[in-house]
């Protein structure tokens, strides 16, 4: 009898802990280019306005991280790839062509076309999440692109946003001297060096910062959630990596994988 009574107690306490609720990690997920960079694991063409809008309306992901280029008669789009006939028919690049030149331009082989930031900034803040923005300040053609014409074209992109929608756009880049002389209210430092990156975002005012997660340990991580900074990963592809990015409490990832990347995290 006594027995009987070691196992119904046994078996409460483990029926009671298996309710117990997993306390899982708040992390914001932003989707890779849309839905994902990869072709194999993407049904729309990365950058497209269809991945964007699937990221966001079906995956569930809280924000979209998204390549920006931009033009020769300054309009920002989403792309990419240094050079066009990288995953387009077309060759050159980008900043080689007015808008109205590329505007047909089919992504990735697609019946999918090249879509202005200005449209997908409008979508976003229709659904009201988050963006990450990693601007490319270099023409593999052209040069260092000019930061007064890029200033001009990111202000026509955003002309219709709410100053609210415009803290929700975080604006991304390597090149330093390139992101303090741009205006905008949200900045996002990407770098290599964790110490340093940290001293550069306090003394310039940024509000964020990003990093391969190749770069993040225990030590690094500790550091960047004492700053205060809203701070993120990026190369992130599989679970395994998922799970090692997520397991230093970042404030925000940019995923492959939305759908694994949210069941761990919500």
């Amino acid at each position: 009898m006594k027995l009987h009574w070691v196992l119904v107690i046994l078996l409460v306490i483990l029926q009671s802990s298996c309710k117990k609720q997993v306390e899982l990690p708040i992390v914001d997920v932003y989707g890779h280019a849309g839905i994902s960079l990869h072709r194999d694991r993407a049904i729309f063409p990365a950058n497209s306005y269809e991945a964007n809008e699937y990221a966001i309306d079906v995956l569930g992901a809280d924000g979209v991280e998204m390549d920006v280029q931009m033009t020769k008669d300054s309009v920002l789009v989403l792309f990419h790839d240094p050079y066009l006939n990288q995953s387009s028919n077309m060759d050159g690049c980008i900043s080689q062509y007015n808008y109205d030149q590329i505007k047909d331009l089919k992504l990735d082989f697609t019946k999918y076309k090249l879509v202005k930031l200005k449209d997908v900034l409008n979508l976003t803040e229709s659904r009201n999440i988050k963006i990450y923005l990693d601007i490319k300040t270099y023409s593999y053609c052209d040069g260092r692109i000019s930061e007064s014409a890029f200033q001009y074209a990111l202000d026509m992109a955003s002309i219709d946003l709410s100053d609210n929608h415009k803290t929700h756009v975080y604006l991304g880049m390597l090149d330093l001297e390139f992101l303090k002389n741009i205006t905008y209210p949200t900045k996002c430092y990407e770098s290599t060096n964790v110490n340093s990156a940290i001293q550069t975002a306090q003394n310039n005012g940024f509000q964020a910062l990003t990093f391969q997660t190749s770069l993040i340990g225990q030590t690094e991580s500790e550091k960047l959630n004492t700053s205060g900074l809203y701070w993120g990963v990026f190369g992130i592809k599989d679970k395994w990596s998922i799970d090692n990015a997520i397991s230093f409490s970042p404030k925000f990832v940019i995923t492959d994988n939305i759908s694994y990347t949210n069941q761990i995290t919500k």
